[in-house]
Formats: C-alpha cells, structure tokens, sequence
C-alpha cells in the first residue's frame, strides 16, 4: 500500500498549510495549559468533602481532552500514525461531549455554575476547540486535494537526481546508493582483482 499520499495529507510543508499548522498548535497547547493546571490543582482532592463532587464525568473528559491536545502536539514532529490517531480521537471525543452534555442534570449544570465555573466555562470551549480542530483537519485536507502530489514528490526527489555524485542512483525510497562499475575488471580480464575496488 503507498502511503505517500496521507503522509503528504498531515505534513505538507506549503505556506498555507504552516500557517493551519500554527494555529493548531496554538489552540492545543492553550487547551493542555489550561486543562493540566484545572487538573493537577483539583485532582488530589476530587469527590472527597473538601474537593469537587464530579458529575456528568466533566473531570474525566477534560483529562481525556488535555491528553488528545498533547498528542495532536507530539504529531507535529512528523508521528504519521499519532496525527491519524488524534484526528479520530478529536471526532470520537466531541461526538461523546455533545451527547454527554445534553444528558447532564440541571443539578449538576448549576453546581458547576455556581461552584466551579472556571472549570465549567473551559469545559464548553474545549468542546468547541474540538469542533475547531476538525474543522482545521477539514481545511487542510481542501488544501491538500488543490495542490498536485506528484509536483510536491518532484520537487523533493528532482534535487537528489540533480545533485546526485556520479555512479550513484536512487533506490526504491528515493535514498541515494553507489554503484560500482566492474565492468572494467572483466573486460580486462582482471576478475581476481574485482574485489580491490570494492574496498
């Protein structure tokens, strides 16, 4: 199966698409900051007396947010498989957190309100900084289906060709490899000493 087109998909290197890449970037490492500081200053003292009394599994879904922020980050050094991961973990997690959210009692939408609505009000933008996260990957697909793959593959292979040394060619993954000419010791009838070249 050849890959080169979903790989071309999630790390295009177009001015556009750095600029997508950017403001990808940005949103999530917003989300993780924030998520990771409501977390780790409220997760010791979760559903204990002096602590929130979790509902509508509002505490877990951030946490599972802030994690699917930080790989959405670690993708951005080219991890194929994590970028393909988190674009349907993204899709999975705000398909949940709408469903979810109709289903919350009034009693515990109003006890966030009143009690923790910091952590309430981060909880609806993150759903929408989901929404946004597909929409990014959408765009950047658009992007991707108006640019022409094989000018790209060119533009990366070409310079290769171009600057290859000389008795070299490019092998099946467009790596650069020596070949060694021993047609000159066998017409010379030196085939004992084919191995001198080598070395």
């Amino acid at each position: 199966m050849n890959y080169t087109p979903i790989i071309l998909f999630f790390f295009i290197e177009n001015r556009f698409n750095k600029i997508l890449n950017i403001i990808l970037w940005s949103v999530n490492f917003w989300i993780f900051g924030c998520g990771s500081y409501i977390i780790i200053t409220n997760f010791e003292n979760l559903n204990t007396s002096i602590g929130i009394q979790d509902c509508g599994n509002i505490m877990p879904l951030i946490g599972f947010t802030v994690l699917n922020s930080l790989l959405i980050m670690i993708g951005f050094f080219k991890y194929l498989f994590i970028s393909i991961f988190t674009f349907s973990s993204s899709i999975l997690l705000i398909t949940y957190q709408i469903i979810n959210l109709q289903n919350i009692s009034n009693e515990c939408n109003l006890y966030y309100t009143k009690n923790y609505n910091n952590i309430w009000i981060f909880h609806n933008i993150s759903i929408v900084l989901l929404g946004f996260n597909i929409l990014i990957y959408f765009i950047k697909y658009l992007n991707f289906l108006s640019l022409n793959t094989n000018d790209i593959l060119n533009e990366k292979i070409q310079p290769q060709i171009v600057n290859k040394p000389e008795n070299t060619m490019l092998d099946n993954d467009d790596n650069l490899i020596t070949h060694i000419d021993f047609s000159n010791n066998y017409r010379n009838g030196d085939a004992d000493n084919m191995y001198e070249s080598i070395d």
